[in-house]
């Protein structure tokens, strides 16, 4: 029934397709050049060309002249319909040609413009600059209407444009709510991955427009099968004067608790796309926890070139090196149907990372038909952490404070005690790991149908050493002499491990018109999946103190056989799928349905205990959406639903009984999960309007049951399916701009309902289910002054969390009210003077006192100077009241939580800077 169905769609979305009637493709070209008597004419690059409808004027299409000129421009041509093409060019008169021939292929020829005659020396014409223009799916903004402070960079521009933000601490940039995925320059890749070191670094006065648009895949633009799923670019259109124009930069500060900032950029553009950067830091600057020897050391390269007409490369290199500790505290509650358990936590922990990365993209149109494109990525990473815990675990409420658990330890109760776990740990990960793809497009026919074959090749392998010196002392059990029991841990685990995935992908297209394509694809996957752990205690070998993280000699011999595991997984699936696509002017319709039929299969032994096991399933994906496009206005109205298989290791893997206080399960009568969804948004971006709705639910959702052991205070888990969760989220903005004052309103508010299964008795019967409902409200507002001086900016916020869970009736909240002030200002002799503040204040349950508030005050001074005001120095004080702190809250189905991570209080950085331009 539902294959009839989707057949009646199609039917009735094809003939509505049909009606629309048949519309004429028409190619106009022709070349632009100034109208006078030089020996040589002068050619008109980058003029705006536009075919207009008749009698309104309305835009039916536009582009600009290249380097040379020329310029194609293809269109729509309607019956009864007249049509105009109209060049107009900085400093040009107009001009208008009526296009009367309904030829395929209208050549104008050589148009020449002629020079505006009114240049007179004591005349000035002022007219006010259009800030924001619509054309079609792209926003562009003019830069000129949006005055920023001298020297100012991208990121100073960016939040002045309504519709833009920008968060220097998570590295997020947003358009009207939509993530921005990258960066392109003159519409040619460029910084990938390193959005910010562009937004921080590139001055503005560089820049002449910004525009936004959805940039569709490379398949998508040679097959016209379109998808609503958004893919926001920001391309940067520099100014003609700084073409080729070569910046660089150098940044040293140092400061107090071992403050320290070190970096150097490289950058240069052209409009032709052969673009490149190279941008080293070393700094501990952005690091607020308290461990003053963190730091972060990066080495990006990122280059693009046009090697001809039709042939793009870009790639990048990038290097990082990642020191972070931390201290924190933890206070867990496990919501259980007889009396709840809680635990404390303290942990110090170091971690030290290597990565180096890199990618390479080719695009490359061999004819006009065939087209090529080519992506190599690949990685290395060599990842350390070692800690030191402490964690505990009572029958009833500890009365400690998050911050310092383990301070007043000794005053709780010890009849209270479930157990004391004492435990060093030591790791290291090293994964290397490559991704090959190469994808052909070929047209077919004189009609717009396509032939399009995918190739991927993915290889991982890593190899991962942990070592683990534990202590466990168990007050509700008894040894044999009738004193607590303990139990004591010196492992090492070893475990190599390495994946291969192959995928060919075939895809045919066909289009009825315009208007309506339809796609059918088949692709062949193969996945392979190796895993071989070993596990060696190591107590015999240890002296009187043991050493974590080293070998002893002969260690070999004590493998404990019960926990070394061997994992062979294969999977062949096949991916049949259809899809519908209906694109006109306004609405848009995508309509899919996919089918993988798949084979898996695995072997897995743990000790003596083994699983050999083939599952045949198919699994099914759906989607329908609509769109609407109109005036600036955006509307999506879409549903998908999705079937999942359950894990072969959830289903067969033997039981782990590596750590004594988390024993896994697996369960061999597990089921599909079906999980559908529903989404629907809206925006207006010319009105600043944009709001947005979505509800999800799964059926059969895979959670791991837990038995709890309330002598040891450890857990057993094993998967099992269940029913409830489900989970619906809002959220609305308005952001506006009236001279110099930008107003923004933000708000969300969501339900997400959790279950999960517990018991603590020796039954084994897992079935009191523990439901969670958490609501979630938040609010947010901005309004901000933006002279050419500087700016000043208030900012308001509140968020809400609440949850309750159904066993205990235990119902905890938490509110964050925030308020600030941000300001910039120039000033005389070339100073410039920046501040921020900002009060949070914060309650809820178990949450009182000032402790919990804190006021973030910090300031900057700097004075431009030298040749060009290219040096700077700067004095940073970060923190002026010292105050900082990190406190977080979370709630699930089975447990709630909050941490405390120390944080650094205060610091002072002095620095020197000094910017260096080589025009052209």
């Amino acid at each position: 029934m539902r294959k009839l169905y989707l057949i009646i769609l199609i039917g009735i979305l094809w003939a509505f397709g049909l009606a629309e009637g048949r519309a004429q493709h028409q190619v106009v070209t022709g070349r632009l050049v100034l109208s006078g008597e030089q020996e040589k004419e002068e050619v008109l690059s980058y003029a705006n060309v536009a075919v207009l409808g008749l009698p309104d004027s309305l835009l039916v299409k536009d582009t600009s002249s290249d380097k040379d000129g020329k310029f194609s421009l293809a269109f729509q041509r309607k019956p009864r319909t007249e049509y105009v093409l109209k060049a107009s060019f900085t400093g040009c008169v107009p001009l208008t040609v009526a296009l009367h021939s309904d030829l395929d292929t209208l050549n104008l020829g050589t148009l020449r413009m002629r020079d505006d005659a009114l240049r007179l020396s004591e005349v000035v014409v002022t007219a006010p600059l259009k800030a924001i223009e619509q054309k079609g799916d792209t926003t562009i903004y003019n830069v000129n209407a949006y005055p920023t402070p001298e020297g100012s960079y991208l990121e100073a521009l960016v939040r002045r444009i309504p519709g833009l933000s920008y968060d220097p601490k998570t590295l997020e940039m947003k358009f009207n709510g939509y993530p921005i995925q990258e960066i392109t320059v003159n519409g040619k890749d460029f910084f990938k991955g390193n959005k910010e070191v562009v937004l921080e670094n590139l001055p503005v006065r560089f820049i002449s427009q910004l525009k936004v648009y959805d940039k569709p895949t490379e398949q998508e633009k040679k097959t016209g099968m379109k998808s609503n799923e958004k893919n926001y670019v920001l391309d940067l259109k520099t100014k003609r004067e700084f073409e080729g124009s070569l910046l660089a930069n150098a940044e040293a500060g140092y400061g107090t608790h071992k403050r320290r900032d070190l970096n150097g950029r490289v950058m240069r553009f052209k409009e032709s796309g052969d673009n490149f950067m190279v941008n080293a830091r070393s700094t501990n600057r952005n690091f607020t926890s308290a461990d003053e020897d963190n730091i972060l050391n990066s080495v990006n390269l990122s280059a693009s070139k046009k090697v001809k007409e039709g042939l793009d490369l870009s790639g990048n290199f990038n290097y990082t090196y990642n020191r972070n500790g931390s201290q924190s505290g933890t206070y867990n509650e496990q919501y259980l149907s007889d009396g709840n358990q809680y635990a404390l936590a303290e942990n110090d922990r170091l971690g030290k990372s290597q990565n180096i990365n890199g990618y390479m993209n080719l695009n490359w149109d061999i004819t006009k038909r065939t087209s090529l494109t080519f992506s190599a990525r690949g990685s290395y990473a060599d990842n350390r952490s070692q800690s030191e815990s402490r964690t505990a675990t009572f029958n009833a409420r500890p009365e400690a404070d998050t911050k310092t658990p383990f301070a007043h330890i000794e005053e709780i109760d010890k009849a209270t005690w479930i157990n004391d776990n004492r435990q060093q740990s030591s790791s290291q990960n090293k994964n290397t790991d490559y991704d090959l793809r190469l994808e052909v497009v070929q047209k077919i026919g004189e009609k717009d149908d396509f032939l399009s074959f995918d190739l991927n090749h993915t290889y991982r392998k890593g190899t991962q050493h942990d070592y683990t010196l534990a202590s466990i002392d168990y007050y509700q059990l008894q040894d044999a002499w009738g004193g607590d029991s303990a139990y004591y841990q010196n492992q090492y685990r070893h475990t190599p491990q390495s994946s291969m995935n192959d995928e060919a992908h075939i895809a045919y297209t066909h289009a009825f018109n315009k208007k309506n394509r339809i796609q059918l694809s088949y692709g062949l996957e193969r996945e392979y999946e190796k895993l071989d752990g070993a596990t060696f205690d190591l107590s015999p070998f240890e002296g009187e103190q043991p050493v974590l993280g080293t070998l002893p000699e002969g260690y070999e011999t004590g493998e404990v056989d019960s926990l070394h595991t061997r994992s062979h997984s294969r999977t062949l699936r096949h991916n049949l799928s259809l899809r519908y696509n209906y694109t006109d002017e306004a609405w848009g319709v995508v309509a899919s349905l996919g089918m993988n039929p798949q084979r898996r299969s695995i072997e897995q032994s743990t000790g003596e205990h083994c699983a050999d096991t083939v599952a045949r399933s198919v699994e099914w994906h759906s989607q329908l959406s609509l769109s609407y496009q109109k005036e600036g206005s955006f509307l999506v109205l879409s549903y998908s639903g999705n079937t999942s298989q359950p894990r072969l290791e959830d289903m067969v893997a033997p039981t782990d009984y590596s750590s004594p206080l988390y024993i896994r399960r697996s369960n061999p009568h597990l089921r599909p999960s079906y999980r559908h969804s529903v989404y629907a948004t809206f925006s207006n971006f010319q009105k600043g309007i944009s709001t947005s709705l979505s509800w999800n639910q799964t059926f059969n959702s895979v959670t791991r049951a837990t038995l709890y052991n309330k002598e040891t205070g450890g857990r057993e888990t094993m998967p099992v399916n269940i029913n409830g969760n489900w989970g619906i989220m809002g959220n609305g903005a308005y952001d506006k701009r009236v001279k110099q004052f930008h107003f923004m309103l933000r708000a969300s508010g969501g339900y997400n309902r959790n279950v999960s299964l517990i018991n603590e008795d020796a039954s084994r019967n897992v079935n009191s289910r523990s439901v969670t409902g958490a609501v979630s409200l938040s609010s947010n507002i901005r309004l901000a002054y933006l002279p050419a001086w500087g700016n000043i900016d208030l900012t308001g916020g509140w968020n809400f969390y609440q949850s309750k869970n159904s066993l205990q009736g235990r119902n905890t909240y938490t509110r964050n009210y925030t308020c600030g002030v941000e300001s910039s200002v120039n000033l005389p002799l070339h100073f410039v003077v920046s501040s921020d503040a900002n009060y949070t204040y914060r309650s809820g349950t178990g949450m009182g006192g000032a402790d919990n508030n804190e006021v973030l005050w910090n300031l900057k001074v700097s004075w431009k100077f030298l040749k060009e005001k290219r040096g700077e120095l700067s004095v940073y004080w970060a923190d002026i009241l010292s105050q900082r702190k990190s406190f977080t809250r979370y709630a699930s189905a089975t447990a709630f939580s909050e941490r405390y991570e120390e944080q650094l209080r205060g610091y002072v950085m002095f620095s020197f800077a000094y910017r260096f331009e080589r025009m052209k």
